[in-house]
């Protein structure tokens, strides 16, 4: 339960800052690779926690992200799955020369990092973060997604200051159960 969103939405202030372009930023490491694709999953997570506590308006259901869909390589000869000891994927499996435009909801966004199977960020010629390929376990066979930080910082943004106005609380007897309805 999410008694109070405020100091969730906080940490994702200082996620969304610490996203956004640098005037000098850091140079590459290995540490600094894993930290910064762990930190874009936390703060995925803590938007989806939000939405599944009721915590945001429809906006934020209704709010698209600007992705994009490599397709698996159909002479590879192999499919994109794992092995218990860790995953055979590889971002050469793709065909990430010929990109197609689509719009997902936030949460299809947000599974695709908290239940990656794979996740290659990728860095622009300023040495700043431009974005992160990633794919979930599930749609892994499907295609690989290229998520550029500003639709992840335009998310976070949004997240931020998206706050329900009205709270309504009904009994659904299909569900069997009490539904929280936001708005």
């Amino acid at each position: 339960m999410v008694i109070e969103s405020r100091y969730w939405r906080e940490d994702l202030v200082q996620y969304a800052d610490s996203f956004r372009p640098k005037k000098n930023p850091p140079r590459f490491s290995e540490r600094l690779v894993v930290n910064f694709e762990k930190d874009v999953t936390l703060a995925l997570f803590i938007v989806r926690r939000l939405a599944e506590a009721g915590r945001f308006s429809p906006k934020i259901r209704k709010h698209k992200v600007k992705i994009y869909k490599c397709k698996p390589n159909v002479n590879s000869g192999s499919s994109n799955r794992s092995i218990p000891l860790g995953p055979l994927i590889d971002i050469s499996s793709y065909q990430t020369e010929y990109e197609e435009k689509i719009h997902k909801d936030v949460i299809f966004v947000c599974n695709q990092f908290i239940h990656a199977n794979y996740t290659f960020s990728y860095r622009g010629n300023d040495r700043n973060w431009q974005g992160l390929y990633t794919t979930s376990y599930f749609e892994r066979n499907k295609g690989i997604y290229r998520v550029p930080l500003q639709e992840i910082v335009k998310l976070l943004d949004l997240a931020i200051i998206d706050y329900p106005t009205e709270v309504r609380v009904r009994f659904d007897t299909k569900k069997d159960d009490w539904v929280m309805e936001t708005f």
